[in-house]
Order: structure tokens, then C-alpha cells, then sequence
């Protein structure tokens, strides 16, 4: 007769997720559940008591009176039977149940009777027991079932309890990190505002103060114009990410394409390559339809043509593609500096500067990329990022395929 194991509860993700947020696993001995193990013993009148999580492949053992090992397998687990039924468990006599009556718990350890109440969280969940234990069969009394019963709401209470304390520190943590964002967000806002406005006023100081030649005015003009293009592309950057967690955001979808958008991002970012000394390829290729926004996709495309110029130093090269055997795809490929591993999990987040942008203290809010994303992401595309320091980065765009207009 082969050992039966416990199902696997329908909520066991949950369940588990729950059992994580406690942050009890493998800490040591606290005198709260110390003592509800040895209160368990004694009005239970059994020599073995323990206060047991289950665990995804294990049960581990809080406290314990009578037993010297930290955690048993799951496998053979009474306690992941107690749990799966989310109701008090008693086996009499282990040795004439089916379920338990090969285990080695039963034939090498001599357990003969088991009682365990589940601990239930708030939610629902089952993330372990209260549960007594002896070496000759037995039966509890009322009385006796209803404390096993209540201890375990006692000690479900402490890890709900600590599971509290968790949400608590987490929510703090994110804060003093927003904390941290937003003042560094402040800070590079308003460096991106006051360069631009500094030139601006600068010019106009230089215009209306001296006798400047029709052709000086012109490029004064024309510094004062490109910079004024640059606070406006920084307000309506501000803008719409604010409005993405407002209203979301709203998209004039048509028939597109691809490559002609990808080429004229190509085309808008040469000249400030051409000023870094970059070369910029266009491999755009043959049309390729697809289904979106072209002004919103043409933003996304200048965003990110822009970041590789910026992060590829002098002499270095962009490659721009279009490919659409199986899907519509944008691929941006630079020589530049590279990402560390560790941002690019973080990229896409709301004011998140890389470690490489702080330290060659190049121009950005922290807005651009989160901005492509959410314009990729209402395009249902994707958009992947591969990139290693001082080799480059590859940016990988795919969109939906679109349909010829009749």
C-alpha cells in the first residue's frame, strides 16, 4: 500500500503567497508559539505538539514539544491533509488508515494518532497547523477539540499579525523609494527646464542689448527655437504621463507604416548624431503595414532613436530595421555605452534614471521610456531591450500587422 498524499488545495498559489507575506519560514523560536504548542500538549494530554506551516515542498515546525526535527517532507505531511480539508483533521489510529498507514512517520517514527487544526488567514487561506500527536491510538474530547481549535485561531491571529507588520515595512520601503524618485525627478526636471530657459534668456539678453547682424540673429533665432522646442517636448512628456494613470491613453489608430515611421525617426535623429559624430544606418526596407497611431508611434520612435544618441559616444553607430516576416518588428541597435544588468528590470518605471545616465549626467526626466512603453503597450506590441555595458544596446519593437485600405 503506496503512502496517499494530501491534494494540492485549489488556492495553493495564493496559499503559498500568504504563507511568504507571514516572513515566518526559518526564523527561530519566539515564546508566542512556544507556548501554544506547549498549551496544545497539555490540555490535548499528548507528548507531541507542534505549531507546522506547509510549505510548497516541505512542512517546517515553528514550535514543537516532543519532536527534535526542524521539518519533515510534504510528501508525508499529516498536516498538508489538515490544510487541503481546511477543517479540523483527528486520525485515531494512523495505522488503519489508508492515507497514512505505510508512512514512515507511522511504520519508522511509531505516530499512532494525529489531531490538527488549520491556521486560516483572514483571506481564507490554509497555511498550516496546530496539531497534536501520540504513539498509541486515542480519541480527543469536545472540550479538547474545540481548544485545538481556538489555538490555532490564536496563533493564525500572530501570523496575520506579522503579516501585517510585513505589508507595513514594504509600504514604508516603497515610500522612502518614490520618496527618493521624486526628488531626484524634481531635481533633473528642473535642470531640464532651467538649461533650455537659461539659453533662451541668454540670446535674448545678447539680441536686445547689442546691435546683432541679420545673419547673428538668425542663429541666435534659431538656438532660441530648438530650445523652446525642447521645453515644450518636456512639458508634453509631463503631461501625458499624467495622463496615463488618469485617463489612460487614447490612441487615432489607422493603417500605417512601419518602416516609413521608423525611417523618418531615423531621418529627425541625424543631425544631432551628425553634431556627436554617429553614424546613423537606415535599413528600413520595403513598407510594412500595421495597425496604430502613427503620431503616438512616431513619439515612441523619437524617444528611443534619441536614447541611443545619447548613449553612444562619438564615433560610434545606430542601426535602424524593419523586418515583417512574422511580425511587424522595429530593432534599434547602437554601439553605446551599454545598460547594467541591474536597471534593466527597472527601465520602464516612472522616473527611473539609469545608473549610466547619473553617471555620464546625461539630460532625461526618467519619463521617456516609460512613455514608449505605455504607447507600445496600447498598440498591444511589445517592446524588449537587450544590453550590455560598453557594447551597445538593441531595442526590439513588434506590432500589430495592419490591412491595406481599399
Amino acid at each position: 500500500m503506496a503512502i496517499v498524499k494530501a491534494p494540492v488545495p485549489v488556492d495553493e498559489p495564493q496559499r503559498l503567497a500568504a504563507l511568504r507575506e507571514t516572513a515566518i519560514l526559518d526564523t527561530p523560536p519566539e515564546s508566542e508559539f512556544d507556548d501554544i504548542a506547549v498549551l496544545a500538549s497539555e490540555i490535548c494530554g499528548t507528548p507531541m505538539a507542534l505549531v507546522s506551516l506547509v510549505d510548497a515542498d516541505r512542512q517546517w515546525f515553528k514550535a514543537k514539544v516532543g519532536i527534535d526535527v526542524p521539518e519533515t517532507s510534504r510528501d508525508v505531511s499529516m498536516c498538508a491533509h489538515a490544510v487541503a480539508d481546511r477543517g479540523l483533521l483527528e486520525i485515531d489510529d494512523t495505522a488503519v488508515d489508508a492515507r497514512f498507514a505505510q508512512s514512515p512517520i507511522v511504520t519508522d517514527q511509531g505516530i499512532r494518532f494525529y489531531a490538527g487544526a488549520p491556521l486560516l488567514m483572514q483571506d481564507g487561506h490554509a497555511i498550516g497547523t496546530v496539531c497534536v500527536m501520540d504513539r498509541q491510538p486515542r480519541e480527543l474530547t469536545g472540550d479538547q477539540r474545540r481548544a485545538l481549535r481556538s489555538l490555532a485561531r490564536h496563533a493564525a491571529a500572530h501570523l496575520e499579525l506579522r503579516r501585517y507588520a510585513a505589508r507595513v515595512l514594504d509600504a514604508a520601503d516603497r515610500l522612502r523609494e518614490l520618496d527618493r524618485l521624486k526628488d531626484s525627478f524634481l531635481a533633473s526636471v528642473s535642470h531640464e527646464l532651467r538649461t533650455p530657459l537659461s539659453l533662451i534668456r541668454g540670446y535674448l539678453e545678447v539680441l536686445l542689448d547689442d546691435d546683432a547682424d541679420p545673419d547673428t540673429a538668425r542663429r541666435f533665432l534659431a538656438v532660441m527655437s530648438r530650445n523652446a522646442d525642447r521645453l515644450l517636448r518636456l512639458i508634453d512628456d509631463l503631461l501625458l504621463v499624467a495622463r496615463l494613470h488618469e485617463d489612460g491613453l487614447k490612441l487615432d489608430s489607422t493603417t500605417a507604416d512601419l518602416s516609413e515611421l521608423a525611417y523618418q525617426a531615423a531621418v529627425a535623429s541625424k543631425p544631432l548624431a551628425e553634431h556627436k559624430g554617429i553614424t546613423v544606418v537606415d535599413h528600413t526596407g520595403a513598407p510594412i503595414l500595421i495597425a496604430g497611431d502613427p503620431q503616438r508611434l512616431s513619439q515612441a520612435f523619437s524617444h528611443l532613436m534619441f536614447n541611443a544618441v545619447k548613449f553612444t559616444p562619438e564615433g560610434g553607430r545606430i542601426a535602424v530595421a524593419t523586418g515583417g516576416e512574422d511580425e511587424p518588428t522595429l530593432t534599434i541597435m547602437d554601439t553605446g555605452v551599454g545598460i547594467p544588468q541591474a536597471d534593466l528590470p527597472f527601465l520602464f518605471d516612472r522616473f527611473h534614471r539609469s545608473s549610466t545616465a547619473d553617471v555620464l549626467a546625461t539630460q532625461g526626466s526618467g519619463v521617456g521610456l516609460t512613455i514608449v512603453k505605455a504607447i507600445i503597450d496600447a498598440h498591444h506590441g511589445t517592446i524588449t531591450i537587450e544590453s550590455e555595458p560598453d557594447e551597445g544596446t538593441t531595442v526590439r519593437v513588434t506590432l500589430p500587422r495592419g490591412t491595406p485600405c481599399a
